[in-house]
């Protein structure tokens, strides 16, 4: 194609993101002090955090008008609604990124302790944050995946309405709930980022570089981890799903050189499904049947996760408009070439 760069790059296994990898972090005690400590001290703020976040959004909407019992049946109704409401919705949105985001930064703070580490580098091979190159992941996203969540929608006669319409029923409330949406997931898909494309990544590095394996390994966690508390994500429809997710999204970290992009391409994701799908739920969604159409859709997007990361790191423009040139790492080949 026109104006694309084909200079032969280094492998995978030299992405910038993962190519200074210390002593430190292939140390096996550093990392069973960083797992251990690391979730301890993030799952304790977390709750905290968390549950601040919910008594403030309960009290900002109307809590505490009959004090203290009122403000605690406003937020077991806010729970208990699980996402069938407007202000259930948006409150477990807010628990859930309240939650997250404390996790993942106190945990981050750990590991940097424990490896002597900045904590950038968790994020970026860049000198900086490319918040650039986040939106380019989020608007490619909705670009290439937002179609396809709109066909599985319209063409099937049992999908439930769409939370974005059936949550709202003006437009001021629709609108509402979709910032709050943008607001409140895309720090949240920063967190889950940094913890399994940042700290895991480099971690897994530290035992092999090559590509191949870090993608595998990595899904396959991050589809487990999600699966903690909720077995029917143990089904083989749902977990591959996220596995195949997980490891597009090492791809784009190792071949764009940070978190950003993939952080857009999840937040895409997260926001695609509570707008047009389901509202954020506390309960495990039953398990979808495990066949050629949902194998053809996870086929098409973990391709379209790597070709998007391949357009942005190909076509000169939009690398220089979104940073995406400034970690030195791999340029631009056939996506067959990165897996020597």
């Amino acid at each position: 194609m026109r104006g694309m760069t084909l200079a032969p790059p280094p492998p995978l296994s030299q992405a910038s993101f993962i190519r200074d990898i210390s002593p430190r972090e292939r140390s096996l005690w550093r990392f069973v002090v960083t797992l251990l400590a690391g979730i301890a001290a993030g799952f304790v703020v977390g709750l905290v955090v968390g549950l601040v976040a919910l008594i403030a959004f309960a009290v900002a909407t109307g809590g505490l008008v009959g004090g203290v019992p009122s403000l605690l049946h406003q937020v077991a109704g806010l729970i208990g609604d699980d996402g069938a409401t407007l202000q259930s919705a948006l409150a477990l949105l807010t628990l859930a990124t309240a939650t997250n985001v404390p996790v993942a930064a106190v945990f981050i703070i750990v590991a940097t302790a424990i490896a002597g580490r900045r904590f950038t580098s968790y994020v970026t091979a860049a000198p900086k944050i490319r918040w650039k190159l986040l939106a380019s992941g989020l608007l490619l996203s909705f670009a290439v995946i937002g179609p396809l969540v709109a066909a599985s929608q319209l063409l099937d006669p049992h999908a439930a309405p769409a939370p974005l319409f059936s949550l709202a029923k003006d437009w001021p409330g629709q609108v509402g709930y979709a910032v709050a949406c943008f607001a409140l997931l895309i720090p949240a898909a920063a967190a889950e980022e940094l913890l399994f494309r940042g700290w895991l990544l480099r971690e897994s590095a530290a035992l092999s570089r090559n590509p191949v394996f870090l993608m595998a390994l990595n899904g396959v966690l991050f589809s487990a981890v999600h699966a903690i508390g909720a077995p029917s994500e143990l089904a083989p429809g749902p977990f591959l799903t996220r596995a195949l997710m997980g490891a597009g999204f090492v791809y784009m970290t190792l071949r764009l050189g940070g978190l950003e992009f993939s952080t857009g391409a999840h937040a895409a994701n997260n926001i695609l499904i509570v707008l047009f799908i389901q509202p954020l739920s506390t309960k495990a969604t039953p398990p979808g049947g495990f066949g050629l159409d949902s194998v053809f859709q996870d086929t098409f997007l973990f391709v379209s996760y790597l070709l998007m990361a391949e357009f942005v790191a190909r076509w000169p423009l939009l690398r220089r408009w979104s940073g995406a040139d400034q970690a030195p790492g791999p340029t631009a080949t056939a996506v067959v070439e990165h897996f020597s």
